[in-house]
């Protein structure tokens, strides 16, 4: 159908990517890549669905929600009253802030030169020494006040930004300088002296203690009465609180290590960094001023530097770059296009590909969207471009190959035979491999990651549909070019050529392009097909060794010690650009080195408890959709009034504070809500005037009664009301209908926050099993009780170190599942996995030793090693797995052979293309690149040695691992010999004696055999090496006649048939026989007689013709070109069969004729054959095979030679012919047997009359064909 329909199938396949296009774009929304860092949670985790679960309770808390604070539904004015009031007291606040701040200012000349104290929402630039000394010398401190001029205010968009104080000028920087100007009166920064930086020195190492030990804080700065309000500021001295200048610089300027409790005693400490803060806010503002002046690295002069800034851009500058850098993946995507096109040496396939990758991920978009219903497309989805190429660049390549050698071995067939032979391979290779590599992505769907499981499913989905795309598309490509495109295309004479000189140049160019490519053709098959498999086979110990040390190497590396390291930020901090970025120097280094950024997000801090009852940890939101965050689900069995409750809640407020994880803070929420409702009732006095005081009062006792209890704490709610928003945090939530809900209780422990994930799992462990323990004893209505706390990077951690080796396991072993069915072989599969599992294990220990930490984007990449590992070994299975031959070495040898040259071609052109993607500012690009080179070497090397050499010494033999199911007896059937066709050796020491069997006689039937004229060597033996010595004498095709057009370059038809006149004009003259060395044989048929003597030119220009015709199988339309006198003569002879007079041959010109007509029919024997069961007849029509029997050597009859027959007669006599082939016995007999046997076969020649069909197959034994010497008088027609 692709043979006859190729344009049909191009148009069908065409029509179906244009439709899926359209739908996939034009219907619903186009992805978003505003947020590339959303899906990168882990969702449905144990500690993902508390996460997500308090997520949605924090959304849903508040006025006119679904979780108010407190019952607003209840007809009771002061409700909104207090609600009012509440949010008056709120909105009042910062006013009374700003009001205290002013007054301040009247008293404090810091707070009056500067606009309010620094903040977080400013722009902040990091400074360092450039010297690699300290920054608290006058030097350091004026360089960084000019810097600051130079890069930040002389920028005309500065002004703009900035913020401006009463005189509508620009704020002053909060920066040393400046406030060591303030303090000592100076008019700038460039005017302070060396000692005002001395005397700021001695005021800062005085008041040091005091900030340290937590004494010095805001609340202390300011007029007496006011520090009188907070006994913690007595203990300061006056000078640290008058004014805030001290509290500012140890707080937000100079590293926490400067004066800190270690280094106050240091006679001189030194300052590492310092922040500088702009007057502009954080945001899109700054972008101008950092792409025109900070962007670039001369951010330094003699003495500082500036290594680290935020400005509030990550994003902005993320999106930024991600589109300027989006040009690195697509040279890299050309790069693999382009080596491509070399190698098929047509653009026009090349172009078909590309289009076929498009349509590919179009039509995977458009399932992915519309069949599977996904909604959220991320980031990572676009690496499927890459990887889908490499991916169909290696089975192009692999196709191409396959296409040439089917044509070689069938150049006569037609284009039907092209395509079935090449298809009989190719497609069971891209079920195989597609299969499995689809299902080792689909594997990663496992993950608990949201951007995983989506790029899991598309990655997946693109594979399989790219496999019917090669599966039609391709060969349809490949039928269009051979049939239309090249057969048209047209060459210019020579004289068009030398008509100018532009001419000239490009056909100069031409000529030395050709000459190359003819060298690294040549080089390649060299490489590939000589030294390649008798490198694989000679040095398989050494091969099986080095790379299972490599694998063990990379196991121990990659689970062991030191194992990738985790991530150590949240992800609104992940990385995004190189360490060496400004931005992520911050993140990574300078977060964290001073005390207002490290008490807020840094280590040191309290973990916080929040015990959770009445709302369930259900995740039921869309988990490929991070902005489906599903629905609050009520715990219909959560109950408090009851008197069990009330008492078992009381208690678990004195066992929280008889526990060595307990952390008492006054200014945190306490866990005891039990006892602070009983103290409450306690304080409150009956009144017989007020009814609620009636009710809710100490005239009752503990526990209270359920109606009692609900209205008391509703009331007690209202009262309280809620101060500030951390009465969001903790303690009782109600519906829409007023009914107690949820409680959430709250209180400090011991731990620390901390990025180490070994400290918080033991932590959570910890408390996890305290509260276990504790709720088995709690009442029914408080036994789904649950904690959480802040653990959002534990999370990740957890799930990156839990999730990456078991999803990496699971597409191993989908892996070997997909290859066990589809080969059905169990050690093919068992070693293919293995060195699959050898190439994943080097490839993440060689990113654990790059110091990569296991983030999302990293983990993703691993994941896929499994994906983008399986071709290449898959390949070779396949190859090995079809191989016509039955021993292990022909099999490895034959493998090698075929898959080798386009193996390291898809190796080298991604190899490429990772190169190019290295200057990348995106990380993401970046690191894709690394991990595409090292994955695709390393895989290629495992393949390519690994997997062979285990196969060398293992590797199934015939049917040996084969399952056999009922229907076994269609299996490859081998010959009983343990060597068929010979066996594949580098060396000579190994001796192949062949013995023909001897026919029984049989006088009812005519019996027939096969005799074996040529060597006993497989074609994978026959071009393995001719380097090394393969045996005592060569084979019968030497590898130097293929493809070679060096000698006799011009030699054309016309000296063919010269050389052929010649041969029949010539009737004297008798010669020893000598053997061409390209035909040398070891038949038993003849006597090996090698000859040591040069070559004449004539031999070598003789020998260059069969060269020559390389290109096509032997068969009769090549003869009927070659020998174009002979065939006349025959002709002739045909039609007077009753004619006996022989026509004489010189035996020299027969000789010559015997080698043209052998090199006609032996020239497709170096090429690996598919089908062993064929020969060289079998895919000509009837007319040209006996036509094409005058190949044989009895048509030259040479007198002198072994092969001297008289032309067998097979028509005439009878209408059907039956043959009795027998197969040829490989037995070592004494040399007395075998002379025996070659005098019985001499002795029996002159009777039998023996036609030869020689055959182009090496594996195959030429056909003898003997009749009885009555039957002999006919002539083959």
């Amino acid at each position: 159908m692709i043979t006859d329909w190729p344009l049909p199938i191009l148009a069908i396949c065409l029509l179906l990517m244009l439709v899926c296009t359209l739908a996939g774009l034009l219907v619903g929304q186009m992805p978003d890549f505003s947020d590339p860092l959303m899906g990168f949670e882990p969702r449905d985790t144990e500690i993902g669905r508390k996460l997500m679960t308090w997520k949605n309770m924090q959304s849903s808390t508040g006025y006119r929600r679904a979780l108010p604070i407190y019952p607003h539904n209840e007809k009771n004015s002061f409700v909104d009253l207090d609600f009012s009031k509440r949010k008056e007291k709120l909105l009042q606040m910062p006013k009374k802030e700003t009001r205290y701040r002013r007054m301040v200012e009247q008293k404090d000349g810091v707070d009056g030169f500067f606009c309010g104290p620094p903040a977080k929402s400013y722009s902040q630039l990091v400074f360092m020494s450039k010297t690699a000394g300290s920054l608290w010398n006058l030097q350091a401190i004026q360089s960084m006040c000019r810097i600051e001029k130079e890069k930040i205010r002389s920028h005309p968009t500065f002004s703009e930004i900035c913020e401006r104080n009463n005189n509508k000028e620009c704020c002053p920087s909060w920066s040393l300088g400046n406030y060591i100007s303030v303090l000592y009166n100076r008019s700038s920064c460039m005017e302070i002296t060396q000692s005002d930086i001395f005397h700021t020195l001695v005021l800062l190492r005085s008041c040091a203690p005091d900030y340290h030990r937590g004494a010095l804080t805001p609340l202390c700065i300011g007029p007496s009465s006011e520090r009188g309000k907070h006994s913690q500021c007595a203990k300061v001295p006056e000078k640290c609180t008058r004014s805030s200048a001290v509290y500012q610089l140890l707080h937000f300027l100079v590293d926490r290590d400067f004066l800190s409790p270690q280094t106050t005693d240091y006679q001189v400490p030194s300052l590492k960094y310092s922040l500088l803060f702009l007057p502009a806010k954080k945001g899109p503002e700054m972008m101008n001023i950092y792409v025109d002046n900070l962007e670039s690295w001369e951010l330094f002069d003699n003495y500082t530097a500036i290594t680290g800034m935020d400005l509030g851009l990550k994003q902005n500058l993320f999106h930024h770059y991600l589109v300027l850098d989006t040009v690195y993946p697509v040279l890299g995507i050309l790069a693999i296009f382009i080596s491509m096109s070399f190698y098929l040496r047509s653009f026009f396939i090349t172009f078909m590909v590309m289009i076929s990758v498009i349509g590919s991920l179009m039509i995977s978009f458009f399932l992915y969207k519309l069949v599977f219903r996904i909604t959220f497309f991320p980031f990572v989805n676009l690496i499927a471009v890459i990887i889908l190429s490499s991916i169909c660049a290696n089975h192009t390549f692999v196709f191409f190959d396959l296409w040439n050698l089917s044509k070689i071995q069938h150049s006569a067939a037609g284009m039907l035979q092209w395509v079935k032979q090449t298809m009989h391979h190719f497609c069971y290779l891209m079920l195989v491999s597609c299969l499995t590599t689809g299902a080792a992505f689909y594997g990663s769907y496992l993950s608990s990651i949201t951007s995983l499981r989506c790029f899991s499913i598309y990655m997946g989905t693109s594979v399989l549909v790219n496999m019917a795309f090669m599966l039609t598309w391709l060969p349809a490509t490949m039928v269009l070019y051979e049939r239309y495109i090249k057969v048209n295309c047209t060459y210019k004479p020579e004289d068009y050529w030398n008509s100018n000189g532009h001419k000239k140049f490009f056909l100069s160019l031409h000529q030395k392009l050709g000459s190359l490519q003819s060298t690294l053709s040549e080089t390649s098959k060299l490489l590939f097909e000589k030294l390649l498999p008798c490198g694989v086979i000679k040095f398989r110990y050494i091969w099986i060794c080095w790379f299972a040390a490599l694998a063990a190497g990379g196991a121990y590396i990659a689970c062991i010690n030191p194992k990738l390291r985790l991530p150590s930020s949240d992800l609104s901090s992940v990385q995004m650009f190189r360490l060496s970025h400004p931005f992520e120097r911050y993140d990574a280094e300078y977060c964290h080195q001073f005390m207002f950024e490290h008490q807020e997000y840094g280590e040191g801090q309290h973990m916080p408890i929040r015990l959770i009852w009445g709302i369930k940890p259900v995740d039921n939101g869309d988990h490929l959709n991070p902005r489906v965050n599903g629905t609050l689900v009520t715990d219909s069995t959560f109950t408090i009034h009851n008197a069990d409750d009330q008492r078992w809640l009381l208690e678990l407020c004195n066992k929280v504070r008889n526990q060595s994880f307990y952390y008492f803070d006054q200014n945190k929420p306490s866990i005891c809500f039990m006892e602070d409702f009983h103290r409450w009732m306690e304080s409150r006095q009956c009144s017989q005037s007020d009814q609620n005081h009636n009710l809710c009062c100490n005239q009752f006792s503990f526990p209270y009664a359920s109606d009692l209890f609900l209205h008391c704490i509703k009331m007690m709610v209202r009262e309280q009301g809620g101060e500030g928003h951390e009465s969001y945090d903790f303690g009782t939530r109600f519906n829409s209908d007023g009914n107690l809900t949820a409680l959430v209780l709250e209180f400090q422990t011991m731990y620390y926050y901390s990025f180490n994930y070994s400290k918080t799992k033991t932590f959570y462990n910890t408390l996890n099993q305290w509260l276990t323990n504790e709720i088995k004893n709690a009442p029914p209505g408080l036994q789904n009780g649950w904690f959480t706390s802040k653990l959002s990077l534990f999370n990740l951690q957890h799930t990156l170190s839990t999730e990456i080796m078991m999803t990496t396991g699971f597409s191993i072993a989908i892996s070997f599942v997909v290859l066990l069915l589809t080969t059905w072989n169990v050690l093919l599969s068992l070693f293919s996995v293995a060195s699959i599992g050898g190439s994943v294990l080097v490839t993440v220990g060689l990113l654990v030793l790059l110091e990569w930490q296991s983030n999302v984007v990293e983990s993703l990449f691993v994941s896929a090693a499994v994906g983008l590992s399986v071709d290449f070994t898959v390949n070779y299975c396949i190859s090995y797995h079809l191989c016509p031959h039955s021993d292990r070495l022909s099999r490895v040898a034959f493998s090698l052979k075929q898959i080798s040259c386009a193996t390291a071609m898809g190796a080298s052109t991604m190899f490429s293309a990772g190169v190019i993607m290295l200057p990348a500012t995106v990380l993401a690009y970046r690191k894709l690149g690394i991990f595409i080179m090292m994955i695709k070497c390393i895989s290629c090397g495992f393949a390519s040695f690994f997997f062979q050499s285990i196969c060398c010494f293992f590797g199934p033999q015939k049917n040996c691992g084969q399952i056999l199911w009922p229907c076994a007896n269609i299996l490859k059937e081998y010959p009983d010999n343990p060597k068929p066709n010979g066996t594949f050796t580098c060396s000579g020491n190994e001796k192949q004696n062949r013995l023909r069997k001897v026919p029984e006689t049989n006088t009812e039937n005519e019996q027939y055999e096969l005799q074996p004229l040529a060597r006993n060597l497989s074609d994978s033996f026959d071009n393995s090496t001719t380097t090394s010595r393969l045996s005592k004498r060569p084979s019968i095709l030497s590898e130097d006649m293929q493809l070679s057009d060096n000698k006799c370059a011009r030699t054309g038809a016309h000296h063919i048939q010269g050389e052929a006149q010649e041969i029949h004009d010539t009737t004297t003259g008798h010669k020893v026989f000598s053997h061409c060395p390209a035909l040398q044989t070891s038949s038993p048929y003849r006597q090996s007689n090698y000859s040591t003597e040069e070559e004449k030119p004539e031999e070598s220009c003789r020998q260059c013709i069969c060269q020559r015709m390389n290109s096509k199988t032997w068969n009769g339309s090549v003869v009927d070109h070659v020998h174009v006198h002979n065939m006349q003569t025959q002709s002739n002879s045909l039609q007077s069969p009753k004619d006996d007079s022989p026509v004489k041959y010189s035996p020299e010109r027969s000789i010559r004729m015997y080698e043209y007509s052998r090199c006609l029919c032996s020239i497709g024997s170096s090429f690996d054959a598919l089908d062993s069961n064929e020969t060289c007849l079998s895919d000509i029509d009837q007319s040209t095979k006996l036509e094409s029997a005058r190949c044989s050597p009895d048509f030259l009859e040479v007198p002198d030679s072994p092969y001297h027959n008289e032309r067998g007669n097979l028509n005439g006599k009878r209408e059907t012919l039956r043959l009795a082939l027998r197969e040829t016995v490989f037995d070592p007999p004494s040399s007395s047997k075998q002379t025996n046997m070659l005098w019985k076969i001499q002795s029996n020649q002159d009777d039998d009359h023996p036609v030869v069909l020689p055959n182009s197959k090496p594996e195959m034994p030429d056909i003898w064909i003997r009749r009885s010497s009555d039957n002999s008088s006919g002539y083959i027609n």
